[in-house]
Order: structure tokens, then sequence, then C-alpha cells
């Protein structure tokens, strides 16, 4: 049985998200997965659509003592699922309770058999807290998702670096399996320079797939399901199944005892207190390593990204704006509306417009693309779908949406 923490020191990166489809990327191979919520915002366990009562039992009961494994967990898409919930946040703040100590999670799961499953995920809150401290005791290697954003890459540095003292101060021997490169999108140049950053800093640890930015993503995460449930033949569920068969391929060569000090070690600060030569057996220090002379090759082209909203104050919409949004809500099918009516909700500036296509493919190609983001109606997949290139833009259009990410829409019908 491989433990598998999913860390990162910086929140927003895709984390939970892709603790939660690779798990059922490999119930899907046929593997025996669980995976334990120890984040107390619980997005592991409503990704999966479990939300526990205020009765129900879930982890802080595991590791309080007050239930056991099987009265806890749920089974959805194959796999078993330790659910979370905010009763997480209260047993932090209280120091001297059952949860104070770093290893009550590596002393529940060692009540497991060792032949129930092949894998255990780890989902693990974005800071260094005492349940991110309980993921690191109990796993046997980690899995490091980050986004294009030097914020994240920030993220990646700060857990590398504290890993040699984490892993003394646990007494467990912390090894990076995989950085995984989510909502990435190679269109854009900081992403690449930040792709190029983590490769040559730490080589082959850096998964070779990537997960592309995708709407479906968020939307089946809202929804309670996987990617591979929510939307099997999307270009997400495409890119998890690809890592899926790559972190396989990565585990078996760890797998063997004997090759397991050759797996790579990403993690040496130096010790001021007193010099050591690094022990002959260590692999060589990723940081150090040279660059990497083969140039990556890019994803292929990426869905495009969650319409994002800005967080400045908006005016009161009118019954004007209201209209339009209704108009577009309607032409959804069910599974799609709560979505669209929560990404739409908070904006005020919108207007409407006849559509053109030709003046609107002009407006694609000529707009910025890390500002604007156009969606068209997509009557067979029954969603707006995001648009790539300015063909996609075609008669007959019932509706397209050009979204600016300062919070302001255009509605095209």
């Amino acid at each position: 049985m491989i433990i598998i923490g999913f860390c990162n020191l910086k929140g927003g990166v895709g984390k939970t998200t892709a603790c939660q489809n690779i798990a059922v990327g490999l119930a899907r191979k046929g593997k025996r997965v669980a995976v334990v919520d120890m984040d107390p915002q619980s997005n592991l366990s409503a990704g999966f659509g479990v939300i526990p009562s205020a009765t129900d039992p879930q982890v802080f009961d595991l590791l309080s003592g007050g239930a056991e494994w099987d009265d806890i967990l749920r089974i959805k898409e194959g796999v078993d699922i330790i659910p979370s919930s905010l009763d997480l946040t209260m047993a932090e703040l209280n120091q001297t309770g059952p949860l104070s100590s770093d290893h009550v999670l590596r002393d529940a799961l060692k009540k497991i058999s060792q032949d129930r499953y092949d894998y255990i995920l780890l989902d693990s809150p974005p800071q260094l807290g005492i349940f991110t401290r309980n993921v690191l005791a109990a796993c046997n290697k980690i899995i490091v998702p980050m986004d294009g954003g030097y914020y994240s890459l920030f993220g990646l540095k700060l857990l590398d670096s504290s890993l040699d003292i984490l892993s003394e101060r646990l007494g467990n021997e912390l090894e990076i399996l995989g950085i995984l490169m989510t909502n990435f999108n190679s269109r854009l140049y900081i992403s690449r320079q930040i792709y190029d950053d983590v490769k040559k800093n730490f080589g082959d640890v850096l998964f070779e797939k990537y997960i592309s930015q995708s709407v479906s993503l968020i939307e089946a995460s809202n929804m309670g399901f996987s990617i591979f449930e929510y939307s099997p033949k999307s270009k997400a569920a495409q890119c998890y199944k690809e890592v899926t068969e790559e972190l396989l391929k990565k585990l078996e060569k760890f797998s063997a005892p004997s090759t397991r000090k050759a797996a790579p070690v990403v993690v040496k600060p130096k010790k001021k207190e007193e010099k050591q030569e690094p022990e002959p057996e260590q692999a060589p220090e990723k940081i150090q390593a040279a660059p990497v002379k083969k140039e990556p090759e890019p994803p292929e082209e990426p869905e495009a990204p969650a319409p994002v909203i800005n967080s400045r104050p908006q005016s009161t919409a009118g019954p004007y704006e209201e209209g339009i949004k209704q108009e577009v809500i309607d032409m959804l099918p069910e599974s799609r509306k709560a979505m669209w009516s929560q990404m739409l909700a908070p904006i005020s500036d919108i207007t409407r417009g006849e559509i053109d296509v030709k003046e609107l493919r002009e407006d694609f190609e000529r707009c910025d693309n890390g500002r604007y983001t156009f969606y068209v109606l997509n009557d067979e997949q029954e969603s707006l779908w995001p648009v790539m290139y300015p063909d996609q833009i075609v008669e007959p259009m019932r509706c397209v949406i050009k979204w600016d990410e300062y919070g302001a829409v255009e509605v095209f019908m």
C-alpha cells in the first residue's frame, strides 16, 4: 500500500482537483484507492458530492478515535472517501486535544490492512500547519501540484526547502515523487517560463504531462463529480488519464526497495551549524543539476480558463442586465444552469448585441487573450464552449459571450 500526499504551500493551484481526479483515474485502472480529506475547507469531500451532516462521522472522528475507518467511509466513483468538515478547524485550535500530535493520521492508517488498498491519497491544506504535517508524516511519496504562476513556484520551493527539516522532525523519509503542472496555458509566456524554471531545477521529477486550463474541471467539482464522470470526452479528462498513466510508471520505478534510495531527492538545504559531505548513495541535488538541453514540448492547445470574476465593487444589476443573464441561462440544460448562474451573478456591466460572425472573428483575433475569453453555445455539448480559434465562431450561432476579466460581459444573440 502506497500513501501519497498532495501538498503545496500555496493555495489555489489545483491540488484538491488533482487529488480527486487522479484517485478516480487510478480506480478506473482497476486499482483499489482511498482518499482522506485533511483540509478543514472540505473541498475534496464536496468535489465528490460528500457533505457530512453534523451527526455523521468524518475524519476528525477517525483521528480522535471516535469512529473506525469503515464507519466513516463513503464510496463514490470507485473510490473510498474519508470526508472532512469544519470540525477540523476547532480541533486545530485545541493544542492539547487529540489532534495536537503530528502522527495521529499515521497511527490511524497503520490500523488498515496493507492488502486492502493499492493507494491512499491524502489531501492537505495550503499551509504548514498540524494537518499538513500529519499528511507528511503519514505519506510515502509527495505530489506537488502547481499552476503556471510565480506564487505557486514559491510554494513549491518553500516546501522543497522545508522537507529535510520536516523529515527529521516527523521521522519520515520525505520524497517528492512528482511535480504536476495544472491550469497550464502554453499560450502564456509566463507559464512557459515557469515550466522551464521547474524543469531546470527539478528535472525528471516534473510530470511530462500537463493539466490544461478547463472550465469543465470547475463545473465538475461544483456538481460533485470527477471530470471522468462529468465530461469523460473532454480535454481535461484526457489530460488526467495521461497523468494517471504517467504516475503509474513513476510508481513502478520507485516501488522496489532496492531502488528507493536512488529516487530523486530534491531537498538538501545546507545546515549552518555543521558541514557534512553528501553520502555517496544520495542522488545529485536537483537545484544544481545542469539544465536539460531538450526543449520541453508544450501541451496541446488548452481549453480556456474559467471566467475570472473581478472582486472590485459592482453596482447592482438592473432588470435589463438580469434579463440578458436569464436569456443565457435559459439556453442551457439543467446540469449547466447552476454553474453559469453563479458565474454571471456578480456581473452588472453586461450588454447585448447582435451576432455578426465576421466582426466577432476579427474581434477575437484583435483582443488580448490574457484579458478576454470568448464562449460560444455548443448545441451538441449543450454548454457554453471556450473559443480557441476564430473559425469556431461560425454560422448559425445562437449565442456568443465575450468575457472581460475585469468583470464586464458582452452577450451576442
